[in-house]
């Protein structure tokens, strides 16, 4: 293998795009993801990354790192632009390391021998074989898997671990904050109607452990940590910077619902307001992580 990272182009379910707002997005029934196609939101998601390493201080928490040291097979379904798989990639060199999303989105300068790439619908099928990895890790999909693409998604990912392997996800719940005030429940209300008008369940964060159970993983550990909204000094800023991109990025597509939000500037006022209620009622989201193992038989 040369020095490059090496990427596989999939032919499944190539998405196509619209256009709302001066920004590209998905336009395909096979693919529900909400947010936009563009380098804003591809740098948005390299700087969320960071700002959930620094929060939670490492990339994962399932009990893997000797395995990683010694080196494995893993896989990240939905890796977007591959924050997590590079950093990962480059903590643990002996491993090895593929991506799978529905965009090329990935960084071609990139220069990793442990990495691959492959473009492929997650919420259809995963493109490997049955039982190829030992560890999967799959994160932030709530706004880009319907009901049914969430059922096949984890169905899929209990075929491609291999047995014994394990799997690590995480989703916030951005239905019910703690502490929400009035402001930021008519924003979550907003998207919560949009989703549901769409097939997506937003409270998937609650719903990963009985979802786990049934596509027959054991084992399962489900654990709930605060992220802290616009609170909490240096990271709840940074916490709040990404909602605020997120939710700019998404506007757009939650304007069809409330058609208040079609108003650009006065969106931002709408969110500005959000941001001093949130620090106000120390509004905090719960992150989700559900870690668990495929059966050796």
């Amino acid at each position: 293998m040369d020095n490059q990272t090496s990427y596989i182009i999939g032919t499944d379910d190539h998405s196509e795009l619209k256009t709302y707002s001066g920004r590209k997005y998905h336009d395909n029934e096979k693919v529900a993801y909400l947010l936009p196609e563009d380098s804003d939101e591809s740098s948005r998601l390299n700087k969320q990354h960071l700002v959930l390493r620094y929060f939670l201080q490492k990339n994962f928490i399932a009990p893997i790192d000797k395995q990683l040291e010694e080196g494995i097979t893993v896989l990240d379904s939905g890796c977007g632009p591959a924050s997590w798989l590079f950093d990962m990639a480059k903590d643990y060199p002996k491993s090895k390391f593929h991506g799978v999303d529905i965009t090329n989105t990935f960084p071609e300068e990139a220069k990793l021998e442990n990495c691959e790439f492959v473009l492929g619908n997650i919420g259809e099928r995963i493109p490997f074989p049955d039982n190829t990895f030992d560890y999967v890790h799959q994160r932030l999909l709530l706004l880009g898997l319907t009901k049914e693409m969430w059922e096949k998604n984890i169905k899929e990912l209990f075929r491609v671990l291999k047995p014994g392997g394990c799997i690590e996800i995480k989703e916030p719940d951005l239905r019910d904050l703690c502490n929400m005030g009035p402001l930021l429940n008519s924003l979550q209300g907003t998207l919560s109607s949009m989703l549901a008008s769409r097939g997506m369940p937003l409270k998937i964060s609650v719903e990963l452990e009985g979802r786990l159970t049934d596509a027959g993983f054991e084992n399962i550990d489900h654990s709930i940590l605060n992220l802290n909204l616009n609170h909490n000094g240096r990271v709840g800023d940074m916490l709040w910077d990404d909602y605020y991109h997120g939710c700019m990025n998404i506007r757009p597509v939650m304007a069809i619902t409330n058609p208040a939000y079609e108003d650009l500037e006065a969106y931002k006022v709408f969110l500005n307001e959000c941001s001093a209620e949130a620090a106000e009622l120390k509004t905090d989201i719960q992150w989700h992580t559900c870690i668990a193992k495929k059966p050796l038989n």
